[in-house]
């Protein structure tokens, strides 16, 4: 990437810190490092016996995405070799930021089949670093369907700047927290993540079509995650939507 594409791209990610905007340009910088077919991310709180996704976004198949989180989060989190070995390298040295490639034939066979065989991942380049405010842990992933090219992409681009995108999406993950509203109170009425953004997004004005656009989502997916919402929330119309939150 040219050096003033990456200072463009990057000013985007900037300027939508902390809002929903945030990640279409986020994926369109990232875009612009490395051939990344899924990302991930997950707090861990300072005991670490609980996992929250905080991004789950897999490029060609967002359901998919959403339904390995759930089971990552649900005690995949706990088979996870690298994420110890990670945790060992934080404690070895807590000034540096922990990162590692991982080539999917090194792992256990449950655990290949269930994250990488199913939606054909070879590879994943992971980042862990430590929010100082809060003391938890934030997992970072991108997974790759293409071994080669990817990890020759982590030597030249993902490692190079791994700092950088873990404090970017660190400052944003602060700011969410701090921003929620309207978001806090669907995610208390039961709604998932992705379902309480939808619904944040649609009391913003956004159609299913700009949503799709601004989450990277199928106007279908949307629609999708809309009717699930709304049926937990027992409503029908986006009025009834803006009188409950």
């Amino acid at each position: 990437m040219a050096v003033d594409e990456f200072d463009s791209k990057l000013a985007n990610c900037i300027d939508r810190l902390g809002d929903i905007e945030f990640y279409a340009p986020f994926f369109r910088f990232m875009d612009g490092l490395a051939d990344i077919d899924q990302y991930m991310v997950f707090e861990f709180s300072a005991v670490g016996r609980e996992a929250v996704c905080r991004l789950a976004h897999n490029v060609d198949n967002p359901d998919l995405g959403v339904k390995l989180a759930s089971m990552y989060t649900q005690g995949g989190f706990l088979q996870d070799d690298l994420l110890q070995q990670l945790q060992q390298q934080m404690l070895a040295d807590p000034e540096t930021t922990a990162c590692q490639i991982l080539a999917k034939r090194t792992l256990p066979a449950v655990y290949r089949k269930r994250f990488f065989n199913v939606p054909h991942f070879d590879s994943k380049f992971s980042i862990l670093l430590a929010d100082r405010l809060s003391g938890h842990l934030f997992y970072i992933n991108f997974y790759s369907q293409n071994d080669t090219t990817f990890i020759e992409q982590v030597a030249e681009q993902l490692h190079l700047r791994r700092e950088l995108i873990g404090a970017v999406l660190l400052k944003h993950f602060r700011l969410e927290r701090s921003r929620r509203g309207a978001l806090q109170n669907l995610l208390v009425a039961g709604l998932s993540e992705r379902e309480a953004q939808i619904c944040e997004l649609l009391l913003k004005g956004h159609t299913a079509k700009t949503i799709g656009q601004t989450l990277t989502l199928a106007e279908a997916t949307v629609v999708t995650y809309k009717k699930r919402a709304f049926s937990k929330l027992k409503i029908q119309r986006k009025s009834q939507l803006l009188q409950l939150v």
